[in-house]
């Protein structure tokens, strides 16, 4: 469906005729489980979209977009990327995860259209997996492990750990991929006293609890790399078992959404984007919160919302400075990008890397039944190519 954002009256007056608007295409999932983490940073990129066409448009010109659904099955994502690349956008944003928004992106990659996915944690959501044209808003699933590690070692005072890995979806790999590389750089591979894997569909991880109550000596941590509904299981499940030491985990867990499934939730850490509870330490992520509410009568169910509105903002502010929407003059400012001071925090892209690798986590915690932010953490450890796309891992 073709959806129009802003008003028009903005772009041209009496007799004048208006340019031939910007469109952006969202082959997004607005069903299915991937839902849940496509649909707040969608709402977020409407909201820039909204910002930009009251302000005036880009290069002059009304931003529309186009949304088709991709009911989270990979097949779809392809066919909708194929369909909104034949009908002519000006750049393609994909679903949250490498796995199903890289069908709809290799659409995009072969016209030469840019694409941007709202929230992949993976790697290859870039030049080395679907192409030079690829992007996504996030940072690398690695850089997410690395930073909770070095969090725990250094503030937790935490010194062995055990890692048990979803093995449903290339961000979990990835994840216990960094994870693993910063826990052993510091506190050496003995440290990790062990791991197991399970699916995210698993009804249960009972074996794999056993096998861990059966360690002869009980590591003081346990790092979860997984994502909700299994993820969320997995902790009930530990807890339940009397596992009470901290739990470290990844970003895809972040926000209250599913708190009520571990009641009395606590000692479980994560890195986040942002927090939707009042108590970010930067004042401008409490502003988006609002303006969010404002814009959709509601706040974010999700800290990933912030991904959405600075994905816009960076091909926005890159076709302003090309002075145009041709995908090869944009892909020349945005590989330019050092630290670019963007609403997620600054950003970088190279023409060998399209994911950050150091960006600044906040990192949150549980607390009284609520995500509460703890402080700001910029991991020291940066992930080399190797590591991010796990070449002997």
């Amino acid at each position: 469906m073709a959806i129009a954002v802003g008003a028009g009256a903005l772009f041209g007056g009496p007799g004048q005729a208006a340019e031939k608007p910007i469109v952006i295409g969202f082959a997004i999932a607005q069903s299915g489980w991937l839902h849940n983490y496509d649909a707040a940073p969608f709402r977020a990129a409407v909201m820039k979209i909204d910002e930009i066409n009251k302000a005036g448009g880009l290069l002059g010109r009304e931003v529309k977009i186009r949304v088709l659904d991709t009911k989270t099955e990979r097949e779809r994502s392809a066919s909708a990327g194929a369909e909104l690349v034949q009908s002519g956008v000006d750049m393609l944003v994909v679903s949250c995860d490498y796995d199903f928004g890289a069908p709809a992106a290799l659409a995009a990659q072969k016209a030469k259209v840019i694409s941007m996915s709202l929230c992949a944690a993976d790697p290859k959501m870039g030049v080395q997996g679907v192409g030079n044209m690829a992007f996504t808003a996030n940072s690398a699933a690695q850089s997410e492990g690395i930073a909770i590690a070095e969090y725990a070692q250094q503030k937790l005072g935490v010194k062995t750990t055990y890692v048990l890995e979803d093995v449903s979806i290339e961000y979990n790999k990835s994840g216990c991929a960094g994870f693993r590389a910063a826990w052993a750089r510091t506190n050496g591979k003995e440290s990790i006293l062990g791991g197991d894997v399970f699916r995210n569909d698993d009804p249960s991880i009972a074996a794999q609890i056993t096998r861990l109550q059966g360690l002869k000596t009980k590591p003081d941590s346990v790092f979860l790399c997984s994502y909700t509904p299994g993820g969320a299981s997995a902790i009930r499940q530990l807890r339940a078992a009397g596992l009470d030491m901290p739990i470290l985990g990844t970003t895809a867990m972040v926000d209250n959404y599913w708190l009520n499934a571990v009641p009395n939730l606590k000692d479980f850490y994560l890195p986040g984007f942002m927090s939707l509870y009042g108590d970010d330490p930067r004042p401008e992520m409490n502003k988006f919160v609002q303006d969010f509410k404002a814009r959709w009568g509601e706040p974010p169910v999700s800290s990933y919302s912030v991904l959405g509105y600075s994905l816009i903002e960076q091909w926005a502010h890159a076709v302003a400075e090309a002075k145009s929407t041709d995908a090869d003059k944009t892909l020349v400012v945005m590989n330019s990008y050092k630290d670019q001071p963007f609403l997620v925090g600054p950003t970088s892209y190279t023409k060998d890397l399209h994911v950050q690798v150091n960006r600044p986590w906040l990192i949150m915690t549980v607390k009284d039944g609520s995500f509460r932010a703890v402080e700001m953490y910029r991991n020291q450890f940066t992930p080399d190519l190797k590591l991010l796309f796990r070449v002997g891992a």
